[in-house]
């Protein structure tokens, strides 16, 4: 049965496109990473961009002029805090390994991702570029020798989240990279959407998600420590309008009007209903060079599983939620999520 909200689907809109990327790096001193390596990276990755790129990055205050013109201070600008109305959200967000394995030695081989969101495909060469100069610069926390472990770059693949495409844009013993993407449109999270509620009607509706690094959501004043459906979806979508309108080409419509999400997306997020809990809350810390202090990470890590009657209204939102991931601290790996059908 077609029902108004799967319509709503339909009719669905969302002028984004994402760009990931995945670096493979093989340890050349031994690299110690902290319970969360996301943290390490991130911080590797910001200080190499200023460093490298940005003429400014000594200075205590920049010039706003230097600001809105300079791409590194664009990219690495900061967030305003998810309560706050306006979000500001950056064009990108990182994916770190999700092995357990904490220590590398030397010649031992790792990887990470990064996402490039709308208009920040203009920084591809700089983030390419200088994940050479994190792994000079070391990551990680300090050895006993007093330094971070450095690493080098064996290779740079364009990846594509739903399914296993890659385009190599540099491979081992190359040092020319190849201008190759694998984007991700709406119309991509359509056909997908589609494949994915075929196989849901045919097997139940069950849905599994998989919060595969710690989701922090906001909830009123307080934390979102059980997996509710509806906080789930509420903030994915807020997060995407947000991307959209910052480096999208404009907010997500539905048959040529702006999007309304209390009638067009939350009664269907409110059908949903959860059948399986196996999440747990990660109390996990890192460090801000910006606010000088330690910084909250935490947040769910596990599976659950979700019950829906009709999942096609929703089924887009989620997938765009796996290729920009969800909630809080983005850019140090946090909200990283797996959707899949159970058979």
């Amino acid at each position: 049965m077609v029902t108004q909200d799967s319509n709503t689907a339909a009719g669905l809109c969302v002028p984004l496109t994402t760009y990931h990327l995945r670096f493979t790096v093989r340890a050349e001193t031994p690299i110690l990473f902290g319970e969360f390596k996301g943290s390490a990276l991130r911080g590797a990755f910001a200080t190499a961009l200023r460093h490298t790129f940005c003429p400014e990055w000594r200075a205590d205050t920049v010039d706003p002029l230097h600001r809105a013109l300079c791409p590194i201070c664009r990219l690495l600008a900061a967030e305003n805090d998810d309560t706050q109305a306006g979000d500001i959200r950056r064009p990108y967000a990182m994916q770190p390994p999700l092995l357990p394995k904490r220590q590398f030695e030397p010649g031992e081989s790792f990887a990470f991702g990064i996402t490039l969101f709308g208009s920040g495909l203009h920084t591809l060469p700089f983030v390419v570029s200088v994940t050479g100069g994190m792994g000079e610069m070391g990551v990680g926390l300090l050895t006993p020798n007093g330094q971070r472990g450095r690493f080098m770059v064996e290779r740079i693949d364009a990846t594509f989240p739903f399914d296993d495409s890659t385009a190599a844009l540099m491979l081992p013993g190359e040092r020319l990279v190849r201008a190759e993407v694998l984007p991700v449109t709406h119309a991509q999270v359509l056909a997908k959407a589609a494949r994915l509620a075929a196989q849901l009607e045919a097997s139940g509706n069950h849905l599994r998600v998989r919060f595969l690094t710690p989701v922090r959501l906001t909830q009123g004043e307080g934390k979102w420590g059980e997996p509710d459906f509806f906080t789930l979806c509420k903030q994915t979508a807020r997060r995407l309008l947000d991307l959209c309108a910052q480096h999208g080409e404009g907010r997500p419509t539905v048959d040529g009007r702006p999007i309304m999400l209390k009638s067009d997306l939350f009664p269907a997020a409110n059908t949903v209903t959860l059948v399986e809990d196996g999440t747990r809350w990660w109390d996990v810390k890192g460090y801000s060079k910006r606010i000088e202090r330690e910084q909250l990470l935490g947040g769910l890590i596990g599976d659950v599983i979700y019950h829906a009657p009709d999942w096609r209204p929703l089924l887009p939102w989620l997938l765009w939620g796996m290729s920009t991931q969800v909630g809080k601290n983005v850019v140090k790996g946090c909200g990283m999520i797996q959707i899949e059908c159970i058979a």
